[in-house]
């Protein structure tokens, strides 16, 4: 059965399983902006069903999430990893061939099941096997794989569109999702998938003052975060030098979340930090609105908050409930901060289809990101570092 003693013998093949299956999730989910050409001339979509697109891969996570997080602390990982990559592999084929809209939106929801699944346990596995030591920074470098997908896909689509083609350039990245498949088996090992029994005990469906704080911070956080992603390449004038501006977020990101997660495993609660970087958020967005940042400054700022807040998030759930509820936090929390990521950028999409104004989304997003940064004040940690390192080891 799978022990701490275990998990943290394998930790960092872990990580790299979960680094690799992360890069996978996060390059067909950023894939959407840089195709919004393509898709709006060949499908003639409206700002408001890209947006849905961009959502579509979250809508599982609204639902599911919960039952999911609860499930992961009881399910075994080798055979789930296997049953949701492939359920993604299938939903990324589906996206690459649709022929409509509906099932580019079905491809989608596909991908985002099985995506949903994957985080999760990922998370799980992550928070057991670093328990005690380095959690911060491998919750760093685990947050950090996900700008660095984005730089990938932002970075390489001009090239690969021009050389394949759209549609075999979505085919290549499904293609990423099959090879995660035998890595993730590599690295969870045989005979190291059944719980411990103190990961089976009675099912709590308790939500703490704090982790509902850290959940609504995580809500608000995305339904800004990924509504800039959605739309800052068509500020930025479109086209490849705009998509190379927005990469400036996750250049920052990429190489920040570590070194973040190395300095919040040295100092204070993570809590500060989530406030430190959404008042990032706020006062980027807000210069923004006003005209005095430009889209390089713009996406510089955005960065510094996505390194600091998915961060410090991440090593938050572990701090707020006990060692086997901590599937069901990162699932409680994921719920809400997919429900931001599909609302956010369709209703900013149809504020932008109506007012035509870059200077109104930008002040909406940057009062959205003041009310998280007030919310996440009332994150309290009732446990404390040296608590929850016993707590997590004597699985």
């Amino acid at each position: 059965m799978t022990t701490t003693s275990s998990l943290a013998e394998r930790r960092w093949l872990i990580l790299l399983s979960s680094v690799f299956s992360f890069f996978a999730i996060g390059s067909t989910f950023f894939v959407v902006p840089p195709l919004v050409p393509e898709l709006v001339s060949r499908f003639g979509l409206s700002h408001f069903k890209v947006g849905l697109l961009m959502g579509a891969i979250s809508v599982p996570a609204v639902f599911l999430a919960i039952a999911v997080g609860l499930a992961v602390d009881r399910w075994e990982p080798r055979r789930v990893g296997v049953f949701s990559l492939g359920l993604m592999l299938v939903g990324a084929v589906t996206f690459a061939t649709a022929p409509t809209f509906g099932l580019l939106f079905a491809g989608r929801l596909l991908f985002g099941f099985g995506g949903l699944v994957v985080n999760l346990m990922l998370a799980r596995l992550l928070t057991a096997a670093f328990s005690g030591r380095e959690l911060a920074l491998a919750m760093g470098v685990f947050m950090a794989t996900y700008p660095a997908s984005m730089i990938t896909v932002y970075s390489l689509h001009p090239i690969l569109i021009d050389l394949m083609g759209w549609r075999n350039e979505l085919l290549l990245l499904a293609a990423l999702v099959g090879l995660a498949i035998p890595l993730f088996l590599v690295a969870v090992g045989r005979g190291e998938s059944k719980n411990a029994p103190l990961e089976k005990s009675r099912i709590s469906f308790k939500v703490t003052p704090s982790l509902a704080a850290l959940a609504a911070t995580w809500m608000l956080f995305f339904a800004v975060h990924s509504t800039v992603l959605t739309f800052a390449p068509e500020w930025a004038g479109g086209g490849a030098a705009a998509l190379l501006t927005v990469t400036i977020v996750m250049w920052v990101a990429m190489i920040g979340s570590p070194l973040i997660g190395t300095l919040i495993d040295r100092t204070s609660s993570p809590t500060w930090w989530v406030v430190g970087g959404l008042l990032i958020q706020a006062a980027t967005l807000a210069g923004a609105a006003s005209g005095l940042l430009s889209p390089s400054p713009a996406m510089f700022g955005i960065g510094l908050a996505a390194t600091l807040v998915p961060t410090a998030v991440y090593a938050l759930p572990g701090l707020l409930v006990e060692p086997e509820r901590v599937g069901f936090a990162f699932g409680f929390i994921t719920s809400f901060s997919n429900l931001g990521t599909i609302v956010g950028p369709a209703a900013i999409g149809v504020l932008l289809d109506r007012s035509g104004s870059w200077s109104l989304v930008w002040a909406v997003l940057a009062g959205i990101a003041l009310l998280a940064t007030v919310v996440s004040t009332t994150v309290k940690v009732r446990r404390s570092r040296a608590s929850g390192s016993s707590g997590s080891a004597s699985r």
